[in-house]
């Protein structure tokens, strides 16, 4: 309940100043485990990428912003869980595959980081992992407009206009444990989002 109210005031708020547009949303299954992907520029991308989908996201947050109790609830309100920069957090891999197994969505972004000059950046193996582990469908998104918004080093966000493209969702098979798979997933997945920022 909290995590849509707090989700419903944030989208109009987007709606009004940033101008937000989704196209596509249809696209995105109602039920079952799913793994959302899109690029990354902005710290503003999981909020959007929220916005786009009509259920529940879950999320990795760097764990350092939960250490403020406060600010730390807040993100916690909305189904964030803390992620260690630092190496591979295998608790927190750990815990995307057990919400994926439960039904949930995750969000991921393919890129592993944010990219530095707007453009796609190379796939990581994790989201593969994360894919063949748990059977979950992954759904591409292409966010335009966000790293405009707020640039990388600013405190207050620009009122530019965002949109979000959502594409159709891609099926994989569960329990494939070859690293080449979980890569190829990885790439087939950045491939499709480049193939959404093409038609925007």
């Amino acid at each position: 309940m909290i995590y849509f109210i707090s989700r419903n005031i944030l989208k109009l708020f987007f709606k009004i100043f940033f101008r937000l547009k989704i196209v596509g949303s249809a696209n995105c299954p109602k039920t079952g485990p799913l793994i959302i992907a899109p690029n990354h520029t902005s710290f503003l991308d999981p909020l959007i990428a929220g916005f786009a989908v009509h259920r529940p996201l879950n999320f990795m947050a760097r764990r350092s912003l939960f250490k403020n109790k406060f600010f730390g609830n807040i993100i916690k309100s909305v189904n964030a869980f803390p992620l260690k920069r630092e190496g591979a957090d295998v608790g927190a891999m750990r815990l995307a595959i057990d919400k994926l197994c439960q039904g949930k969505a995750v969000l991921i972004f393919p890129e592993g980081t944010r990219s530095k000059d707007g453009n796609l950046g190379e796939p990581r193996a994790g989201i593969g992992f994360l894919a063949a582990s748990s059977g979950a469908n992954i759904l591409p998104c292409y966010i335009k407009g966000p790293r405009e918004a707020l640039p990388k080093g600013a405190i207050f966000p620009r009122f530019k206009k965002i949109t979000v493209y959502v594409g159709k969702p891609l099926k994989m098979d569960k329990n494939k444990s070859e690293k080449e798979y979980y890569m190829q997933i990885a790439e087939d997945t950045m491939a499709a989002i480049k193939d959404l920022k093409n038609k925007a």
